[in-house]
C-alpha cells in the first residue's frame, strides 16, 4: 500500500513538475499576462484613496486604507492564480481528445489538479511581485507578523482546494452541454460580489455579510486576504472549519457528478 502511494505520488509530482517547467521556459510569456496586475492596482489604490479621504476615516470596517489595498492584491493574487481547468475540460469535450485522455493511467481530475499547480504556483508568484512595488507605494510595508503567514498559506491553499472543486464541477457540466462559459461568468460574478474580489465582505451590508460568510465563495478568495493584512484567531479557526466542511460537502457532490457525467458523455470531434 506505502508503495502504491508512493507510486501515486511520484506519477502526479513529474505532471506537475513537466508544467512548471513548460511554464518557466515560456516566463516571458506568463510575464506578459500578468503585468495586467499593474494597471488593477493602481486603478483600486486611487479609488479607494478617494474613498478613504471623502469618509475622513482611519479606517472602514476595522480596515485601514493600507489594509484594503494590500487586500486588494492578495485577492488578485489569489483570483489570477486559480485553476482554469474547467476551459480545458469544456475544449477536451468538444475536440474529442476527452475520448483518450478518460482512459489513460491516472485519475481525470487529479491529472487536472497536478497539472494546475505548476502554473498556479508561477502566476501567484508573478503576480504578487508585479503587484506589490504598487502596493508599496501607496501604503507602505504592510504590518504582518511573520508567525501567521503560515496559516494563512494554509487557508490560501484550502480555498485553492474549494475553487478546484467547484470549477471541475462546471467543467463537468461540458460532458452533457459542452459550453460551460455561461456557467463560468455566473461563478466569476459570484466571487466578483460574495467572494470579496470587488470589495471586501467586511463592506457588505450586514444582511448580505451574514449569507456571504457561510457560502463557499468568499473562502477562496476573501479569507486568505483578510487573514493577511488582520489575522484574528477567531476568524482564522472560523474559516478553517468552514473550508474543512464545504471541502467535505463539495468533494461528496463531485465524486457523485463525476460518475453521473462519465455515464452520460457524449463525445464529438476526434
Amino acid at each position: 500500500m506505502r508503495m502504491q502511494w508512493r507510486s501515486t505520488g511520484v506519477k502526479y509530482g513529474a505532471i506537475m513538475q513537466t508544467n512548471l517547467q513548460n511554464q518557466l521556459a515560456y516566463l516571458w510569456d506568463a510575464m506578459g499576462r500578468a503585468v495586467f496586475i499593474l494597471l488593477i492596482m493602481y486603478i483600486f489604490a486611487q479609488l479607494w484613496t478617494a474613498v478613504y479621504e471623502t469618509r475622513q476615516t482611519p479606517d472602514i470596517a476595522g480596515l485601514t486604507l493600507a489594509n484594503t489595498i494590500w487586500y486588494f492584491l492578495l485577492a488578485e493574487v489569489v483570483e489570477l492564480g486559480k485553476f482554469r481547468h474547467d476551459q480545458a475540460i469544456s475544449d477536451e469535450v468538444k475536440d474529442g481528445s476527452i475520448a483518450y485522455t478518460l482512459v489513460r493511467p491516472y485519475n481525470y481530475l487529479a491529472y487536472h489538479f497536478a497539472n494546475g499547480l505548476g502554473e498556479t504556483a508561477v502566476k501567484m508568484f508573478l503576480v504578487f511581485v508585479l503587484g506589490a512595488p504598487v502596493a508599496l507605494h501607496f501604503a507602505g510595508l504592510p504590518t504582518v507578523n511573520v508567525a501567521h503567514l503560515p496559516l494563512v498559506a494554509l487557508v490560501m491553499g484550502l480555498g485553492l482546494l474549494v475553487d478546484f472543486c467547484i470549477a471541475s464541477m462546471i467543467g463537468l457540466m461540458a460532458f452533457v452541454m459542452e459550453d460551460t462559459f455561461s456557467l463560468r461568468l455566473i461563478y466569476q460574478k459570484l466571487i466578483f460580489i460574495l467572494g470579496g474580489l470587488l470589495i471586501p465582505v467586511d463592506f457588505l451590508p450586514d444582511w448580505l455579510q451574514r449569507i456571504a460568510r457561510v457560502l463557499p465563495f468568499n473562502l477562496t478568495t476573501y479569507a486568505p486576504a483578510k487573514l493577511f493584512v488582520a489575522f484574528s484567531w477567531a476568524q482564522f479557526w472560523q474559516i478553517l472549519l468552514l473550508q474543512m466542511v464545504w471541502l467535505a460537502i463539495l468533494g461528496l457532490l463531485l465524486w457523485a457528478q463525476y460518475r453521473w457525467a462519465t455515464q452520460r458523455l457524449a463525445v464529438n470531434g476526434g
